[in-house]
């Protein structure tokens, strides 16, 4: 397996979409929050034109069909919060081998580097690989109401 990570760009939008159709239903319920069936073309645009430092993506790379496989990001609610929401998507065919963890990894290395202070997780309580990665990475939760559970990790 050879992976390739970097920041994303606009011109992922094809590939973003192409790894939104690899998700199935229960990803993408995890990932949003709920039923997902497509991104809309404004979704496309917020999700593939970031600044990379208020709002930050990256994605893992299959260097042999150039896909994209998994997407972890942050966004800040504006450009001089301190605070940013993470979200992370792995394609179910190359999910349980570590990418989502590496590509979060890099991406609290890059949410420090800009001045993030901390960062926030959103999961469903029965999201098991959600859980784990945020307590693997020392995300603390703070709360659960309705089935979902909030959790931050402190950067400073």
């Amino acid at each position: 397996m050879r992976l390739r990570v970097r920041p994303i760009a606009p011109a992922d939008r094809d590939r973003l979409v192409e790894a939104f159709d690899a998700l199935s239903e229960r990803s993408r319920y995890h990932r949003f929050l709920g039923p997902k069936p497509r991104l809309s073309t404004r979704e496309l645009r917020y999700l593939t034109e970031v600044d990379h430092v208020s709002h930050e993506a990256l994605v893992a790379v299959d260097e042999t069909s150039g896909r994209i496989v998994g997407v972890a990001r942050y966004a800040t609610a504006g450009a001089a919060e301190p605070v940013a929401d993470v979200a992370v998507a792995v394609v179910d065919a190359w999910q349980r081998r570590g990418i989502g963890t590496a590509l979060t990894r890099r991406l609290i290395d890059r949410a420090h580097a800009n001045g993030i202070e901390r960062l926030t997780g959103t999961a469903l309580a029965g999201n098991r690989a959600a859980r784990a990665l945020l307590d693997r990475l020392g995300f603390r939760v703070h709360g659960m109401s309705g089935g979902v559970l909030d959790a931050a990790l402190e950067l400073a």
